[in-house]
């Protein structure tokens, strides 16, 4: 247990309101948390315990917001949150046994992900502008089922960018506008932080003294966030989530290049 570092607690809780505002808008605030968390220098299996923590107060604090304004699908979100439930958990007895992951090659290989999913939504601008949602369709109910395992899997194991990915489905392949999308998308967040975050707890690999600071700050930022992105729509969104993903893009390169 490292002791109390007062003034990089205060800078991490400061990352994590920040994170908390741009990841209920459009994902990835897991890519400036878990770097904030990271300076303590506890083991990978802790900082993503940690930052579950961190993660769970914003993205419960965001599907509550989406909820409450009628800004998600339910049977999308509560379909789709079952399925990246059981992801979550795998994927966090996965780095929990495993103990470490080769960081370089994971980031080299999601960053060029998210930079060719950021190219095709500035590419295609039409996508996500309106809500053209078929309804439960099998091919609709199937692609929630695959997304919410594969990318709940990908957020207990890894995390960073999840949100994008999932808002990025939503919109694309289920042609919901970006502002519904991202209500789904934060529902399934939650529910893949939830049970990454229980596994991670019951393993002992959870820092409260940082992570509680952390996380009022983070659900702070997510109820601002989200009462944004419903306030200003759905264009509003879409560009937010570009540059968002792009970010978090360029963070996982410098990783890559630079191995810091």
């Amino acid at each position: 247990m490292p002791d109390p570092d007062y003034l990089r607690l205060g800078v991490c809780t400061a990352i994590a309101l920040v994170a908390g505002t741009i990841d209920a808008m459009a994902g990835g605030g897991g890519i400036l948390t878990m770097p904030a968390i990271a300076t303590f220098g506890l083991p990978i299996p802790v900082v993503s315990g940690t930052n579950k923590v961190v993660g769970t107060s914003g993205s419960s604090t965001a599907t509550l917001s989406f909820l409450l304004k009628g800004k998600l699908d339910r049977t999308v979100a509560l379909l789709g949150g079952v399925c990246a439930l059981a992801g979550g958990v795998a994927g966090a007895l996965a780095l929990i046994h495993l103990g470490k992951i080769n960081e370089t090659l994971t980031k080299a290989l999601f960053g060029f992900l998210l930079i060719a999913m950021a190219l095709y939504m500035f590419f295609k601008p039409q996508v996500g502008g309106e809500n053209a949602y078929a309804g439960p369709t099998s091919r609709n109910l199937a692609i929630t089922v695959a997304t919410g395992l594969v990318i709940g899997f990908y957020d207990g194991f890894f995390g960073p960018g999840a949100g994008s990915f999932l808002v990025f489905v939503m919109v694309r392949f289920l042609r919901f506008d970006f502002v519904i999308g991202t209500g789904n998308a934060k529902a399934m967040n939650f529910a893949s932080n939830v049970a990454s975050l229980t596994t991670f707890i019951v393993k002992g690999l959870v820092v409260w003294h940082i992570a509680i600071p952390m996380a009022v700050a983070n659900a702070t930022g997510s109820w601002l966030g989200s009462s944004l992105a419903i306030k200003k729509g759905a264009k509003f969104v879409r560009y937010v989530f570009l540059l968002a993903a792009l970010a978090i893009a360029a963070r996982m390169m410098v990783f890559v290049i630079w191995k810091k």
